[in-house]
């Protein structure tokens, strides 16, 4: 019998389970190639100038995009990871961690959505004169009602 399932392959120490790209190559072109290409880009972009054209205008825009180009394989050779931002992802949870149902909150106006105040509530585009509060914040301080 087959199997619908996608077995894994590993190259260059890289799983295609992890990475796609992995299987085409994309992992092996390394930063020497990079910057060589982004050179020969920048020296052919130079040697543009020399030709038949009769204004400046070309010759601004081919040195200032060749400059770019220098500049930004010279940043990344010196600085190759710039500042990363790390993001909540589903492989960095804490163990246990329950996800809110974000969609049902915000619809029932509960859980973080319970303390908006009006302009909050204008900018979800939800008219704060339909959403009935309760008079007495104790008995039911996160439940509100649209009112439709």
């Amino acid at each position: 019998m087959g199997s619908h399932s996608i077995d894994a392959e590993v190259y260059n120490d890289v799983s295609t389970a992890e990475e796609p790209s992995a299987a085409w190559g994309w992992h092996r072109i390394g930063k020497r190639r990079t910057v060589t290409a982004a050179v020969l880009s920048a020296i052919f972009l130079l040697l543009m100038n020399f030709g038949n054209h009769h204004g400046h205008v070309e010759t601004i825009y081919l040195v200032v995009i060749a400059v770019a180009i220098l500049l930004m394989a010279g940043l990344w050779v010196k600085h190759p990871h710039f500042k990363q931002k790390t993001t909540v992802t589903a492989h960095n949870r804490p163990v246990g961690h329950i996800e809110p149902d974000w969609a049902h909150d915000q619809l029932t106006l509960t859980g973080k959505y319970a303390d908006l105040n009006d302009a909050q509530l204008r900018s979800l585009n939800i008219d704060p004169a339909t959403v009935h509060r309760p008079i007495d914040p104790v008995a039911a301080p996160t439940q509100r009602v649209i009112v439709k």
